[in-house]
């Protein structure tokens, strides 16, 4: 032993080199895998979720208020009431789903995800055009709503695109 080696603690290199490699060198490593998650996706779905939070106090403060203030005729009010429960039992999976299929790069959920967009669309319309009285504030509201979930979905097609082509050619 030297003393360089015994004072570094290092132990002496003992055997042959890897085949195909000259000693000195590392052995080849594996190629890495791309990452095909999308970071733009991942930060809509975050912000989505923030502005869902905004979103359902907000329109339960509206409700709330058209419902004091406003005369809501027979069951409408407890059916359009009941809508925004419907909705955060609904949104709350889908966008569940979506972060979990981009972080483990599968379609499945993701596909799933935009299924399940398809009654909340359906639930934002209605708040926006059908509902017993519509307030520029659900408009405004539901607006955005719409605006996030048109990104998110436009971001999910994208990212099942990109993974079902990934495993095709690979």
């Amino acid at each position: 032993m030297n003393s360089q080696q015994v004072m570094s603690g290092a132990p002496k290199q003992t055997g042959s080199a890897p085949a195909g490699s000259e000693p000195g060198q590392q052995a080849p490593q594996k190629p890495r895998r791309r990452v095909l998650t999308s970071l733009g996706f991942q930060i809509f779905i975050f912000f989505g979720g923030w502005w869902d939070v905004a979103y359902y106090i907000l329109n339960i403060l509206v409700f709330i208020y058209k419902g004091l203030q406003l005369p809501y005729p027979g069951r409408n009010f407890a059916m359009e009431f009941s809508f925004s429960w419907l909705w955060i039992l609904i949104e709350a999976p889908r966008l569940f789903l979506a972060s979990k299929g981009n972080k483990t790069e599968r379609a499945g959920p993701i596909i799933f995800s935009c299924i399940l967009a398809l009654p909340l669309l359906g639930m934002y319309i209605y708040f926006v055009a059908f509902q017993t009285y519509v307030l520029r504030i659900d408009q405004l509201l539901n607006g955005i709503a719409i605006g996030f979930m048109g990104i998110q979905i436009t971001f999910a097609i994208l990212t099942v695109i990109r993974f079902i082509l990934a495993t095709r050619f690979t």
